[in-house]
């Protein structure tokens, strides 16, 4: 696994953890993603969350390359505005991504969560282009769109329970509008990549799984 990476204890869920710290939801695609991949070959997984339990313990029987970066709110802050140059917009996911050239990776599964919402969209376009730089050609692109007209202020952690469950956290009671992305927009915006699989989450979250 990639090193260093930054350790958070995952809630367990045989705790008594109250509505206030967060919620679990099903997530049918992503559970569905990690049953079909080959416990024999080698896979490359960018994660944008820090390490936690969970997901350390969900790809441990997995012969993986696992990069956590933990650099959702640093990729949130960026503008098209400060980063309006290919050179800068490169040089800032690198440094916050950690893949660096010299060092080519070969992604073939990468977790955006609901980042996409939150990303100025020349960033997120920009962000793509960059990951594929980086990608294999089966690569597999993972998030969640939100479907309500507000949303949380920021981005959520999320971490997947042993259960075949996602727990959300709470991110505080601030919302902003949501984008409410709709899928002919996602088309654009993730551009080569093509939808293959959404569907509708009871949390008002919209789940997509895109390949190239």
């Amino acid at each position: 696994m990639h090193e260093p990476y930054s350790y958070i204890p995952l809630t367990r869920v045989d705790q008594q953890v109250s509505q206030e710290t967060g919620f679990a939801i099903s997530s049918p695609i992503l559970f569905d993603l990690l049953n079909s991949l080959s416990k024999e070959e080698h896979h490359e997984i960018l994660n944008l969350l820090p390490a936690n339990q969970g997901l350390i313990d969900s790809f441990s029987s997995f012969h993986c390359k696992l990069y956590l970066p933990g650099c959702l709110q640093e990729l949130c802050e960026m503008t098209s505005g400060r980063y309006n140059t290919l050179a800068k917009l490169n040089r800032a996911f690198t440094n916050k991504i950690g893949i660096y050239k010299k060092h080519k990776a070969a992604l073939n599964l990468i977790f955006l969560w609901d980042l996409p919402n939150y990303l100025d969209k020349q960033v997120m376009k920009s962000l793509i282009e960059y990951l594929l730089q980086h990608a294999h050609e089966n690569v597999k692109l993972h998030f969640y769109i939100h479907t309500r007209e507000h949303m949380p202020a920021s981005p959520r952690v999320y971490s997947i329970m042993p259960e075949g469950k996602i727990w959300l956290e709470n991110s505080g009671d601030a919302t902003v509008k949501s984008p409410l992305y709709f899928q002919e927009a996602l088309q654009t915006l993730f551009d080569p990549f093509k939808v293959k699989r959404s569907i509708m989450l009871s949390s008002g979250l919209r789940e997509y799984i895109l390949a190239l």
